[in-house]
């Protein structure tokens, strides 16, 4: 075994310490969910708009969440009701939505979308694309903002 000196013992031991410290500095700390994973609060979530436009007789379909969720939402999912495409997405504040809004009107006239709405309740959004003109009478796309404004 090879002998120390005093100084060099005093530094492994301080290396030793300082890293003893940092791994319990992490422990016990609440990590922040997925993006994607967690719901904003305060306002509707994506599940409460589905069982509402459920409950008013509308068939939301292939729902899923979006990882990570675009349009700088803190949650979004995307599916078809009546083969519209609807995507509904909450944020944790005005701010963002906002921005969202805009990035979403900016996707629509970049891909040349004629019939399209996008709608804020609280902060959650609701943006509604009939790119394949499923809903010509707009029939439905009223259905989905009517039940979504009651929430």
């Amino acid at each position: 075994m090879m002998p120390f000196s005093l100084d060099t013992k005093r530094s492994l031991i301080g290396l030793v310490l300082g890293a003893a410290a940092l791994v319990g500095a992490g422990c016990g700390k609440k990590t922040a969910p997925a993006p994607g994973t967690a719901h904003a609060d305060g306002t509707p979530r994506t599940d409460a708009v589905l069982d509402a436009w459920k409950s008013a007789g509308l068939k939301p379909e292939g729902f899923a969440a979006l990882t990570p969720p675009p349009y700088v939402a803190t949650y979004c999912e995307r599916g078809k009701v009546s083969g519209v495409d609807t995507t509904v997405c909450e944020y944790a504040d005005d701010g963002a939505v906002d921005r969202g809004q805009q990035q979403i009107k900016d996707e629509w006239v970049r891909a040349g979308v004629h019939t399209a709405v996008v709608l804020r309740g609280k902060r959650t959004v609701l943006s509604v694309v009939d790119r394949e003109l499923r809903d010509p009478n707009g029939k439905t796309i009223n259905q989905l903002i009517q039940t979504f404004r009651k929430l």
